[in-house]
């Protein structure tokens, strides 16, 4: 990364920003040697990135084969418009945001087990307080899902985190930029105070 001063490297931090990106974006070369980006949600649990598919097509042949994969997560914050900081300049324009990218290997989960908690943690995480019955490997209910259901695994090589929040910038500047996020007020802006006042001290 070229600013060490947006680098972040904690556990905690890779654990926030999966908790709050709903999606995330899988990097995959395809037989032909095409790059390709594909969006999901996903859960990030026993230090590996899950997520479920059909077990056909060509996600499944690739993952099949235990190749080398990337994946994404972006967790996007306020929007700054130029005119905030100058009147008629484009430039200042930006999204401010908290990330995550990963290098690592892709496969496909075989073990019952496993696909059951895989398949328990991305409910706990995209549906919280709904009432169902748990994912077990034992539950009746499950096992034909669970059967034709595809889980797959990004085991983690290495990863890298990124915050964009202004903290390199002087505290006037970072200060002004909070007033004009409370004028606007979207809940959004109202996060990306809060994270602002997490991240700059």
């Amino acid at each position: 990364m070229r600013r060490d001063d947006f680098l972040r490297e904690d556990v905690e931090f890779f654990q926030e920003v999966a908790e709050r990106c709903q999606v995330g974006y899988l990097g995959l070369i395809t037989k032909a040697g095409i790059a390709r980006s594909v969006a999901l949600n996903f859960v990030a649990a026993n230090e590996a990135i899950y997520f479920h598919g059909a077990l056909a097509g060509e996600k499944f042949e690739i993952l099949s084969k235990n190749p080398r994969v990337g994946f994404t997560m972006a967790w996007e914050l306020s929007y700054i418009p130029s005119n905030w900081i100058g009147p008629e300049y484009a430039c200042p324009a930006t999204q401010l945001f908290k990330s995550v990218e990963i290098e690592g290997r892709g496969l496909v989960v075989d073990d019952l087990q496993e696909k059951a908690l895989a398949l328990q943690a991305l409910m706990e995480k995209h549906q919280p307080g709904n009432t169902f019955r748990k994912i077990t490997g034992d539950e009746k209910i499950y096992l034909k899902a669970l059967a034709e259901t595809g889980v797959f695994r990004v085991d983690v090589e290495s990863w890298a985190g990124k915050v964009r929040l202004y903290q390199e910038k002087p505290l006037r500047f970072q200060e002004a930029i909070v007033g004009k996020l409370k004028e606007r007020g979207t809940e959004v802006d109202k996060d990306t105070i809060f994270e602002m006042g997490r991240t700059i001290v």
